[in-house]
């Protein structure tokens, strides 16, 4: 990965390697994702709310991740449109 790649193309890059080797619809534990990057959960998660199709004021986002949380665990997925924007 280049170091020149914004912060969202090294969390798409890391998705899709993470969810190769787990089955491409299985999302990531935050904290393996966050681990993988070597960033806080909370940078790493205000990344993904403006990478998901969270409604920030009038924008909505490009929708390239799923944020989701149960029994106290967040994952975090790649979706169509963020496999469609990966970087070659």
């Amino acid at each position: 990965m280049s170091e020149a790649l914004p912060l969202a193309a090294h969390i798409l890059l890391a998705l899709a390697q993470e969810q190769g080797a787990r089955g491409d619809d299985a999302a990531v534990p935050l904290p393996r994702l966050s681990k993988a990057l070597g960033l806080s959960a909370s940078a790493l998660m205000r990344e993904l709310t403006l990478m998901s199709d969270a409604q920030i004021g009038a924008h909505r986002g490009p929708g390239w991740v799923t944020v989701s949380e149960s029994e106290g665990r967040w994952r975090v997925a790649l979706t169509p449109a963020g496999r469609a924007v990966l970087p070659e």
